[in-house]
């Protein structure tokens, strides 16, 4: 019988105690030794080692595409090919960009006042809100820092750019020393494999990490329960996720069918016995004839349903609900889309319905052309409730710039001149001017004085619309108009240009009008036939 060294990359295999009497040169045998040990001192997980027996280079990536490729097929696929190493290289000159504006956050170098500002400069120029300058810092130093190994394959344009992004997404709930080993582990992966094979061993990598915690996150349902809303689209419609243990959401699941078929089958006898149809609030299965299906009927009960707060009464709702619509819209004369919050559109057809439902409807004065918000006075400290209403409609995010946080909820009236509380004559006013709606975290960063808006009128304006100029520490200045009724400018140019159109017509008309007069003007009249004549006849010969 011959036995065959399977080389290094089985290094179990060749183990010679599995044949025994089997003699091993002294320098192979070294060299297992060797080998064992380093495995014996590797984290397991290093052992997640993925390899392609065929690797995945720029001369072999036009074979996967066509069995047989031409010139034109493999210059195609390696230029594709070249793109995702810049592309590669141009991620990686972006986190080495951002890394810098970490500034130890996690270890206390500098304080929550600096980092909030930070966040500001980065949003600032990089034409984002805070939030998201916020998760383009972490991930730069999540990338530089934490995954030096990585991130020079990254930077040497070895390691996709799509792998990278996947890495720090689904790493997010790593700490830094797991971090660590994931460098370690990830980096010395083959980058031939293909994107399926990376995706499924990086998973089993996170849940090794992940159940090895003292409490593993599948355990930790406390952390898991949390509802969260999302903004559908532009079509009007939304989504309310519920997440939490599998439990308690499939005993709700069932719990709202069990209450759904209940519901459907009472529509059904209900339209039987010609009475009223139970939890019918627009009228369709009376309208129909039939009941609604069960997945409207959930909708409704979800909708309807009074919470239980155990006796804790609700505080008073700081605003309303606004639905802003423009007056040609609403009247059915323009589709020009409605505004929940004045923050998130919908259709015109949607707006005019719950105008339609409510009792009472609100005014808002707004310049015809630029669609600015007419002042509305006050000469208290204390804004009052018509004017924050006034204020969330002409604001609908918190003002500082870069700040998405929508201003319905935990924003506060702040005077951009402080009041002056001893002497209100000569103070800060309240008025709709010297008032906007700050956030409770960029409130406190105000009142730190870290950051520090003056108002501006459209004389000293650079863009010649009234605003306010913020000063973000002692690194940057921000001007930031104020906001405007999106539609109604829109719909004043619709005006402008209708009136032109029909200016356009009329002097049209007056200028034929003008031509056939001079024209008939010069012209000799015609002879009339005689008297008697029958009309129509010629004019006689003399």
């Amino acid at each position: 019988m011959t036995a065959l060294d399977p080389g290094p990359r089985q290094e179990i295999l060749g183990d010679h105690a599995l044949f025994p009497g089997m003699v091993l040169p002294r320098e192979r045998e070294e060299l297992l030794r060797a080998q064992q040990a380093e495995r014996a001192a590797q984290d397991p997980v290093q052992r997640i080692r993925p390899r392609s027996p065929r690797p995945l280079t720029r001369e072999s990536v036009a074979a996967r595409v066509d069995v047989s490729p031409t010139l034109e097929v493999t210059e195609r696929v390696q230029s594709i090919w070249d793109q995702g190493v810049r592309e590669s290289c141009e991620l990686a000159e972006s986190l080495a960009a951002l890394a810098p504006s970490w500034r130890g956050r996690d270890t206390g170098g500098c304080t929550a006042e600096d980092a909030q500002c930070e966040d500001l400069l980065v949003a600032a120029a990089l034409r984002c809100s805070d939030t998201v300058a916020y998760r383009r810092i972490r991930d730069g130093h999540r990338g530089v820092d934490l995954c030096p190994r990585i991130f020079a394959r990254l930077r040497a344009g070895e390691f996709p750019a799509a792998w990278f992004r996947e890495l720090l997404r689904r790493t997010l709930g790593l700490t830094d020393e797991e971090m660590t080993l994931v460098d370690a582990t990830v980096s010395a992966w083959d980058p031939g494999i293909t994107s399926e094979h990376f995706s499924r061993c990086l998973g089993t990598v996170v849940a090794t990490l992940l159940e090895r915690r003292e409490l593993p996150p599948r355990l930790d349902v406390e952390a898991r329960r949390r509802v969260e809303f999302e903004h559908g689209g532009d079509d009007g419609t939304a989504c309310l996720r519920i997440v939490g243990p599998v439990p308690e959401l499939l005993q709700l699941a069932r719990r709202l069918d069990d209450a759904a078929r209940t519901l459907q089958a009472a529509q059904r006898h209900a339209l039987e016995a010609g009475v009223e149809v139970p939890l019918d609030p627009q009228g369709r299965a009376a309208e129909q004839g039939r009941p609604l299906s069960l997945s409207e009927l959930r909708y409704h009960l979800l909708t309807t349903a009074d919470l239980d707060t155990d006796g804790v009464g609700l505080s008073a709702a700081s605003f309303r609900m606004n639905v802003t619509v423009p007056l040609l819209s609403l009247m059915g004369h323009s589709d020009a889309p409605g505004m929940l919050d004045g923050r998130i559109p919908i259709p015109a057809e949607m707006a005019r319905e719950l105008a339609a439902g409510e009792d009472a409807w609100y005014r808002l004065l707004t310049d015809p052309v630029t669609g600015e918000f007419l002042p509305a006075p006050a000469e208290r400290y204390a804004a009052p409730q018509a004017m924050r209403e006034h204020l969330r409609v002409r604001m609908t995010t918190c003002a500082v710039p870069g700040c998405r946080r929508p201003a319905s909820c935990a924003t506060e009236a702040d005077h951009i001149e402080e009041y002056d509380h001893e002497d209100p004559l000569h103070g800060g006013s309240t008025a709709v001017d010297n008032l906007h709606l700050l956030c409770w975290k960029h409130h406190a960063l105000k009142t730190a004085r870290r950051i520090d808006p003056v108002r501006v009128d459209a004389s000293h304006s650079p863009t010649g619309r009234t605003g306010t100029l913020w000063s973000i520490g002692e690194e940057m200045r921000i001007f930031q108009e104020d906001d405007t009724d999106l539609a109604t400018p829109a719909i004043a140019k619709d005006l402008e240009d209708s009136w032109a159109r029909i200016q356009a017509l009329r002097d049209q008309r007056d200028a034929a009008l003008r031509e056939h007069a001079e024209r008939t003007r010069d012209e000799p009249p015609p002879e009339r036939p005689p008297q008697g004549a029958p009309p129509g006849a010629p004019p006689p010969p003399f």
